[in-house]
């Protein structure tokens, strides 16, 4: 076993990583479904996880424990089973962890192993770049930190290519009749993405809003009304209930996204797209209490 001691009252451990990133957890489960890694169990957590589940202990040794040799030492040690193996499939299982449910639900994490519990802030991850990667690739909740500079640069190429959307907005002569119905999303039934940058623009600009009127609702939509004309994303300057300047409009939509991803790449963000609420709230924006994070303080690595 492997421990990685960080410093208590960080904002992100992964900001002293050999590629800095931040990390806030969206509960997707891809850590739990990839690879043909381990998830160590420490003394005691079985019965922990048991009481978590409402089983005995031998009950839930015998359906979710294995006993495996650990690839780094040599040594025997016990890790939870993947889903396969658990139903008596085969004896390595499919990857995907035994305790999940659903659309990959953990049915035991606030009672979930350590080594769950401190990902991905692990040595694997946090001092080698090639582990990093590996990480990244799987988890959406991994933001390469990009430095100041970089990102005012990003912000002033982003403000001028919203101008030349506004232009060519008012050229298409669309109106808005700023009923707010396009921003209730769950009664428009249609999502909001929009790039990591465009995130970050508004974030900066606008960094106070309520909590949402409604779950996966935007924050800066309040009382019916828009309070980031300045910061919102391309999609929102772009969508119009008017079909006929709207399709017009979907097209350039097609190529300032283009751009957008282009000014990312220059100045070394990554291609997010995702939902735009979503991406505010790992921001902090429109959560209450924002900024009280519980990051670990001691991380392992799955091997």
């Amino acid at each position: 076993m492997t421990l990685r001691a960080t410093e208590s009252g960080a904002s992100d451990p992964g900001l002293a990583g050999v590629r800095p990133f931040r990390f806030d957890c969206h509960r997707c489960g891809h850590c739990c479904t990839h690879g043909d890694g381990h998830v160590w169990l420490e003394p005691g957590e079985d019965a922990r996880l048991a009481r978590a589940l409402d089983l005995d202990v031998a009950a839930f040794r015998e359906r979710f424990v294995r006993t495996v040799t650990d690839p780094r030492t040599g040594a025997l040690r016990e890790s939870l089973r993947e889903e396969a193996a658990a139903s008596g499939a085969s004896a390595s299982g499919n990857g995907r962890c035994a305790l999940l449910a659903g659309e990959n639900h953990c049915t035991v994490y606030t009672a979930r192993p350590r080594h769950c519990a401190t990902f991905p802030y692990w040595e694997s991850v946090l001092d080698d770049a090639d582990g990093f990667e590996r990480a990244r690739a799987i988890c959406p909740g991994i933001r390469p930190e990009v430095s100041a500079e970089a990102r005012a640069a990003a912000f002033e190429e982003l403000r001028a290519l919203y101008e030349r959307v506004e232009q060519v907005v008012r050229n298409s002569r669309a109106v808005c009749l700023a009923r707010g119905v396009c921003c209730r999303f769950e009664e428009a039934d249609h999502l909001l993405f929009a790039t990591a940058l465009e995130a970050d623009y508004a974030a900066h600009a606008l960094p106070d809003a309520p909590p949402p009127a409604a779950p996966g609702r935007c924050p800066y939509h309040v009382g019916g009304l828009c309070t980031a004309r300045e910061g919102r994303p391309l999609g929102c300057r772009t969508y119009f209930c008017d079909a006929g300047p709207g399709a017009a409009l979907e097209v350039e939509h097609e190529a300032f996204l283009a751009e957008i991803r282009a000014i990312e790449a220059r100045h070394g963000y990554e291609p997010t797209y995702a939902s735009f609420p979503e991406l505010l709230r790992v921001r902090g924006v429109g959560v209450a209490n924002a900024g009280a994070g519980d990051a670990g303080n001691a991380e392992e690595e799955r091997s």
